[in-house]
């Protein structure tokens, strides 16, 4: 398989193989903006491309995933660009979803306020005070990554990772912020819990929360948190 380029809105991006039965879009120069990325990423799942599995976005990137191996790039393309010639039609969400946080159940403030200089009161004022917009979602199902981070508050991640982080936790790593709907080991700084969850396998699509949506952390005490994770709010 050959690459194949193509234009999205006067700009020209590439579309290379990967490995047998994936691909990944990406620009040829100069960076694109979250909101291309999940412009482009919406268009192409109401594309009803023949094959295609999933469409999985990074940063900077967009990898498409299929059933089976991929034989034809060239018809791939074609069908893109037919798509892409309304793109400028796209109208983006902006719903804007508040997410409990019980900054009590954080694990790791002793890190946060020595790496960072300030007080954990003043910590979770500048999380909380913030309007996120989820850039993407993985490493584990639920998984959000929150752009927007207050430069004030950036903290590298964990240099050993823990090997059990509790669902729903909050937590710091870098310059982003995200939330562990399952969990799994880890290795972002935890500055608390939500008792929401944003995967269920039962539901479809079992992830509740979409690309660009805008998310804002709320204070709840420990009795809040016990009272909304027991009624099985999600």
């Amino acid at each position: 398989m050959t690459s194949r380029s193509l234009q999205i809105e006067q700009k020209e991006w590439q579309l290379t193989p990967l490995g047998e039965r994936a691909l990944v879009l990406e620009p040829i120069a100069e960076e694109p903006g979250l909101s291309v990325i999940h412009k482009i990423c919406f268009l192409i799942e109401q594309s009803d491309l023949d094959g295609l599995m999933d469409v999985v976005p990074t940063y900077k990137c967009i990898a498409l995933l299929f059933k089976e191996p991929i034989t034809d790039t060239g018809s791939i393309t074609a069908k893109l660009s037919e798509v892409f010639e309304h793109a400028g039609d796209y109208i983006p969400r902006n719903d804007l979803i508040r997410v409990p946080v019980c900054y009590e159940l954080g694990l790791d403030w002793d890190s946060m306020e020595s790496q960072t200089g300030l007080k954990k009161e003043k910590i979770i004022q500048i999380h909380s005070g913030t309007t996120y917009t989820l850039a993407m979602m993985g490493f584990i199902p639920g998984f959000l990554y929150l752009e927007g981070l207050d430069k004030k508050i950036i903290c590298p991640r964990k240099s050993e990772p823990r090997t059990k982080v509790p669902a729903g936790s909050v937590g710091i790593g870098g310059d982003q912020t995200g939330v562990y709907s399952l969990e799994s080991p880890g290795g972002w700084q935890i500055i608390g819990r939500t008792p929401l969850s944003f995967f269920n396998k039962d539901q479809d699509p079992p992830v509740s929360v979409s690309l660009g949506d805008r998310i804002r952390f709320e204070p709840i005490s420990e009795e809040e948190f016990g009272k909304m994770e027991s009624g099985g709010n999600s």
